[in-house]
């Protein structure tokens, strides 16, 4: 079956360029599956009415693919977690809270975000918090207005943990090539992530076994996604 991946778009609301570029791609896809690797949205937790409303382009346009027959795949990021019922009611989608294993063409793939790769104490408890019922709760107590203004300040607290995303020295990507690597070595046969905003399609020889890691880059960065398609993956970029 081919796939897409996308991953990143970090989209902001009414008036961001990404959303209607990205709307635009959502439109164009010719694949059986999506799989949406994280942080798609800026901030998006639960069921929000503000949220649905400055992100309508894009949530029609995934309405629209899902109605085409393309099954849709949702893993959250650090920026969009506990999805709620647009997710898994309307659209359809699977909706992955963890990593999860995929079978790719009869092969082992491990895909997701990529956010618990490497977490820090501070980052590991805040990740908690951000999905425990106390933060749910309080989210649903809140007015919708309320949960979008606080969206703001969350979603800049999560940029300020990032460990030099796309950039020379990308701590980040180092880390998710050193997991990938291992899970290689323990069976898998191809590890996709996000988070890194890194674009590339990597061969990894591990613990006596070839596998592949690769990772679709930020839309947000540079507009690239993945196709994987009979048994290859190829990096491409969206111009429309």
């Amino acid at each position: 079956m081919k796939t897409f991946f996308v991953a990143d778009a970090h989209l902001k609301g009414e008036g961001d360029p990404h959303q209607a570029s990205l709307t635009g791609f959502f439109d164009s896809v010719d694949a059986g599956r999506l799989v949406i690797l994280g942080d798609l949205f800026d901030f998006w937790t639960g069921s929000n009415s503000v949220a649905e409303r400055v992100y309508k382009p894009v949530l029609d346009s995934l309405l629209r693919l899902r109605k085409r027959g393309v099954g849709i795949v949702y893993c959250e990021g650090n920026h969009d977690f506990s999805m709620g019922p647009f997710f898994t009611n309307e659209l359809g989608a699977k909706v992955c809270p963890d990593m999860e294993e995929m079978a790719f063409g009869g092969k082992r793939f491990l895909v997701g975000h990529g956010d618990t790769v490497s977490m820090t104490a501070g980052y590991r408890l805040w990740r908690a918090y951000l999905r425990s019922p106390l933060f749910k709760a309080m989210a649903i107590a809140a007015t919708p207005g309320g949960v979008w203004a606080i969206a703001g300040v969350l979603s800049r607290k999560s940029r300020g943990n990032a460990l030099r995303y796309g950039s020379s020295g990308n701590i980040t990507e180092a880390r998710l090539r050193e997991f990938a690597a291992g899970k290689i070595a323990g069976g898998f046969d191809a590890v996709v992530l996000g988070h890194s905003h890194e674009p590339g399609v990597h061969t990894i020889e591990s613990g006596g076994r070839r596998g592949v890691y690769a990772n679709p880059g930020s839309w947000a960065h540079r507009g690239t996604y993945l196709v994987f398609d009979n048994g290859d993956f190829s990096l491409k970029s969206w111009n429309g």
